[in-house]
């Protein structure tokens, strides 16, 4: 009945290796996956749950790469000129007096002002200039004061 001599087809042969691959590859996948921790972070915005995606990165991944430290840049810059324009726009909608009439010239160049969005690009000198001069001005504690009734980001102040 060719239980003593008989081989197995080639056909059967391919199966079993393929088999034995996927069995393999089965393997490495649950190893894997036993390594991997996946967490859900729930929260409101702006509490935080990015920052600490960001600093598992950091942390467990050996940092960022140029590329993406370039495009946080960019985000940091739009943020910077964003809460400036939002403190301009209050200090005029409240009608509160700046006491330096160069801070009247920032806060009109901060308003004009666009980012370039090449992510290479740094941000010029004189937009950090104006920002810290608005910043400075007595007009500023006076808008806090209406806070409430104006957004600014929570990392602004």
């Amino acid at each position: 009945m060719g239980a003593c001599g008989s081989t197995e087809s080639g056909e059967a042969q391919e199966q079993k290796k393929h088999s034995q691959m996927i069995d393999r590859k089965l393997e490495e996948d649950s190893r894997r996956l036993r390594r991997e921790c996946k967490i859900l972070l729930l929260g409101s915005g702006e509490s935080g749950k990015s920052t600490i995606v960001k600093q598992m990165k950091i942390i467990h991944q050996n940092g960022y790469s140029k590329d993406e430290l370039s495009l946080y840049r960019l985000t940091i810059y739009k943020n910077l000129i964003d809460c400036a324009k939002s403190l301009i726009a209050a200090i005029r909608q409240f009608e509160i007096e700046v006491q330096d009439p160069t801070v009247r010239e920032y806060m009109d160049y901060i308003a004009d002002y666009t980012i370039d969005p090449d992510p290479s690009t740094e941000l010029e000198a004189n937009v950090a200039d104006a920002i810290t001069g608005i910043w400075n001005d007595a007009a500023v504690p006076k808008v806090m004061e209406h806070q409430s009734e104006f957004y600014l980001m929570d990392s602004a102040p």
